[in-house]
């Protein structure tokens, strides 16, 4: 055998293995290197690491001059740093649970109506009766006395088991009853309108009555009309003033002291999430490698839809913090809106297009102060930077998913051309073997022979060639697996950096607010600097008329 591969130059396939084997060797011993020069190249000193990132972050701008980076040694693992971050937003979240109980906001949600309902039993439980603003415990008495032993027992129940997180009362409770006692003194007003309008028709009657000398039974019965509408006015006004003395005493008695609470409640939260978030900022700071259990063994399309995943929730957490940022200034808005009625002249109060107007601070009820201040603070508030960083963020997560895109196409390309270089390789055997078994058993013209010699060498030719694209691809699959790794540890380390560092300045801006607005809460000496303003005022406080 050997001498007809001799005799007809037939090359040998274990010199062509050979050959293989050496040229993978020297793949192997250039890819053995690869990762080392990669490493090299990732596993940068932390102090060029910390020039990087100061670099991008300046360019992104923003408060505070950008990022500053302080790593310190020896720097710490991408998915040892998430886990850190995941607890601490644990930790920040169960900080929120405190407002979350004073709003009763957990009552809407399923799963978290177990823990709120024992958090509201714990507080009512240890809750004394003086606690209870005055208004809220005469309303409930007067509103049980026409119930049985077993309705009010059921009422006192299912009321004060529901009292809410806060220890002044239910906030959403408060709310609703003046939402009534409004309603109500709107109806009552709307009343007197209508009376007023009758009364001054029947008045213009008697006058002309009065002119023309009608007969004196028709002129008494038009004054007796006249009186009967005078007094029905009267009345309506004594119930409209009594419904705003109302209205103002829980305004005063419920409604201030729940805001305060809140405000306490906010200023705890917002202390926590500043440590939460200054702890999260840090920790990705010192980030400086990642080395994935998974890296090496390519991307697939489960990896693909967990990081398709984590833009959705991403997107999700910058909308919840844009809806929370919205539904403050809404809710404070509107609570600066209705407070801003007590101190408005009848001109302002009609007037369209002011819904606020700066109270006078030494005469303004404390509550009146504290919503103003809260609402012209909140309409300048910066909360931009932080959507910025967030959706700088979303754009990173969504260039790995791209980047994993192209590692697992180039993975497909690679297996391709295995398969193909694996197919060709098979034939090429077969064909040498054939020309062999020729050779021993046949006796054709050596033009023949030279033929099938010249249609072997290009055979292997076209093989060698496969092999060298074979390997350039690999060599392309592996540069794609570097870019997936740099983009990922890159893209988690400056991207959730610089948001942790404007939600630190977020959290540092809101909890200096809710300090200074409980400043505006402490006694002032004396409590009657304020006098107290009715809610009726304008054309219905001044009704006279002629009985005579």
């Amino acid at each position: 055998m050997r001498a007809v591969r001799e005799r007809e130059g037939i090359p040998e396939l274990e010199e062509a293995e050979e050959e293989d084997d050496e040229g993978a060797k020297s793949a192997a011993a250039a890819n053995a290197k690869t990762p080392k020069a990669a490493e090299t190249s990732l596993g940068v000193t932390k102090q060029e690491e910390a020039k990087d990132v100061c670099e991008v972050a300046s360019n992104n701008g923003g408060r505070g001059g950008g990022l500053e980076v302080a790593v310190s040694q020896p720097g710490r693992e991408l998915l040892a740093a998430l886990k850190e971050i995941e607890e601490l937003f644990a930790r920040a979240a169960e900080a929120g649970k405190e407002v979350t109980a004073m709003l009763e906001a957990a009552s809407r949600v399923p799963e978290l109506k177990e823990n709120s309902s024992k958090i509201i039993h714990a507080i009512t439980w240890h809750r004394s009766p003086s606690s209870v603003s005055s208004s809220y415990r005469s309303e409930l008495g007067a509103s049980s006395n026409s119930l049985s032993w077993t309705d009010k027992s059921e009422t006192k129940s299912d009321i004060f088991d529901d009292y809410g997180g806060m220890k002044s009362g239910s906030h959403s409770q408060t709310l609703g009853r003046l939402y009534a006692w409004e309603k109500k003194l709107y109806e009552e007003v709307k009343a007197i309108d209508q009376i007023r309008q009758t009364y001054e028709k029947k008045c213009v009657q008697l006058r002309n009555q009065d002119a023309k000398g009608s007969e004196l039974r028709c002129a008494e019965k038009t004054r007796t009309t006249v009186r009967d509408l005078y007094t029905r006015i009267w009345v309506s006004l004594r119930a409209a003033e009594s419904i705003s003395d109302r209205i103002q005493k829980l305004r005063d008695e419920e409604l201030q002291p729940q805001l305060v609470e809140l405000l306490q409640g906010l200023t705890r939260t917002w202390k926590i999430m500043v440590d939460s978030h200054e702890t999260q900022r840090q920790i990705m700071f010192e980030v400086n490698s990642f080395t994935c259990p998974a890296y090496g063994k390519f991307c697939n399309d489960a990896q693909r839809h967990a990081t398709l995943k984590l833009e959705a929730e991403l997107r999700n957490w910058r909308s919840c913090f844009m809806i929370y940022v919205s539904a403050q200034k809404a809710y404070i808005e509107a609570l600066d809106g209705w407070l801003s009625k007590f101190i408005l002249t009848d001109t302002i109060r009609y007037s369209r297009g002011i819904s606020s107007i700066a109270p006078d601070r030494s005469s303004a009820p404390p509550l009146v102060v504290i919503c103003h201040d809260w609402y012209t603070t909140l309409s300048k508030f910066q909360n931009k930077r932080v959507a910025f960083t967030m959706r700088n963020f979303i754009r990173s997560v969504r260039v790995l998913w791209l980047k994993q895109g192209e590692e697992q196409q180039q993975k497909r390309k690679v297996d391709s051309l295995a398969k193909e270089m694996d197919k060709k390789i098979s034939a090429y055997k077969r064909a040498e073997n054939k020309v062999i078994e020729t050779k021993l058993l046949e006796h054709r013209p050596e033009q023949d022979a030279k033929q099938r010699m010249e249609h072997l060498s290009e055979k292997k030719e076209m093989l060698n060639v496969l092999r060298k694209r074979v390997e350039a691809e690999k060599a392309k699959h592996h540069a794609c697996m570097r870019d997936t790794h740099d983009v990922t540890l890159n893209g988690f380390k400056i991207g959730l950096a610089s948001i942790f560092e404007s939600l630190t300045e977020f959290s540092k801006d809101s909890v200096k607010l809710y300090e200074d607005l409980l400043t505006h809460a402490e006694p002032k000496g004396s409590e009657d600097a304020t006098e107290k303003r009715p809610c009726v005022e304008g054309p219905y406080s001044q009704i006279s008329v002629d009985a005579t």
